[in-house]
């Protein structure tokens, strides 16, 4: 004969479900803002790729002055004048505003990694609200994978823009530097010593650029971890 269920044990238990079923679509919630937080890392290191490849233009416009080649690459940018009206002046000019204009989205990518720092907080906070009716405990392996994650990915976050604020200091730095040496005599040895300077300074810019799309990969491998443990989660509730 079967034991019939108390009326509190019944009301206990429908709780318990109604929690579990809350706290799955915060946890859900949790899960679609750290996928937007994924997708704006994505945005940001495609803008990082295109800088790196402006840069990589205006390195080799530098080279070409300081060998004195004859010919420009065949998909030399716009701002490049053609061969016939091509003088050094106008070359180093070219490239510093190619430098220049990298970071014409600078302000762009600052607001999206702070977005991407403002969403990483809240789906913290929401899977960490959930969190005790789904089962984890705050020092279970579960939790602290989770938080292993997010922290690594914090760093990344840290070194994306400390690295982006360099490369732009640097890249005005070139800016700079072109308009010193535009006071004065056009000289061939004033002309070289601006070039190597531009070359110097690129290579700096290039090599902060290049950290930067380094950590925002990272940082993507990082909030993965984190989207599939909340995943694993949801899947847990669920059974």
């Amino acid at each position: 004969m079967a034991v019939p269920v108390q009326p509190v044990e019944a009301e206990a238990a429908a709780a318990a479900a109604a929690e579990v079923m809350a706290a799955t679509a915060i946890a859900q919630e949790a899960e679609a803002v750290l996928v937007a937080v994924r997708d704006q890392l994505q945005v940001i290191r495609l803008i990082a790729r295109a800088a790196r490849a402006t840069l990589g233009e205006a390195g080799r416009l530098l080279r070409e002055d300081i060998r004195d080649a004859k010919i420009l690459a065949a998909d030399a940018l716009a701002v490049v004048p053609a061969l016939n009206d091509r003088d050094p002046q106008a070359t180093l000019a070219a490239a510093a505003e190619l430098v220049a204009s990298v970071f014409s989205e600078a302000p762009e990518v600052r607001d999206l990694l702070g977005t991407v720092s403002d969403d990483h907080d809240r789906a913290r906070n929401l899977f960490a609200d959930c969190r005790p009716y789904l089962g984890i405990e705050e020092e279970g392996e579960t939790w602290e994978a989770w938080t292993s994650h997010r922290s690594q990915a914090l760093l990344n976050g840290y070194a994306a823009e400390m690295r982006l604020n360099r490369a732009i200091w640097e890249a005005g730095q070139a800016v700079r530097v072109h308009r010193f040496y535009q006071v004065g005599s056009p000289r061939r040895g004033r002309r070289m010593k601006e070039a190597w300077k531009l070359k110097e300074i690129m290579r700096t810019v290039m090599e902060e650029v290049d950290a930067v799309i380094a950590a925002v990969v990272h940082m993507r491998y990082s909030i993965a971890g984190e989207i599939q443990i909340v995943r694993d989660a949801i899947h847990a509730a669920a059974l």
